[in-house]
């Protein structure tokens, strides 16, 4: 596994927020593997965290709370079927 730098400013704002360990996972993933403008889908985040999507949720909603973090949703066409699709990103467009 490669070692990456949290840059001293979102460190500081995820320990200020006293968050539980599975949102920092969340959190450094949105950090280093997002699409070109910062989101990554809930899906995706499940898949590479090893997490389901229920646990990346709850862990979404205390990084949300804790105002790190944004949601976007968008419709979305599975199987012919109209359902939504959950993106998140860090605040302030920092990655």
């Amino acid at each position: 596994m490669n070692a990456i730098t949290i840059p001293p400013a979102i460190r500081t704002r995820l320990r200020a927020a006293g968050i539980p360990a599975h949102a920092w996972v969340v959190a450094v993933h949105l950090l280093v593997d997002t699409d070109e403008s910062g989101w990554r889908t809930c899906r995706a985040l499940a898949g590479d965290t090893r997490m389901t999507t229920h646990q990346l949720r709850q862990s979404a909603r205390v990084l949300d709370k804790a105002g790190l973090i944004e949601r976007g949703r968008r419709y979305v066409n599975v199987d012919g079927r109209k359902t939504t699709m959950t993106s998140y990103r860090l605040k302030d467009g920092t990655r």
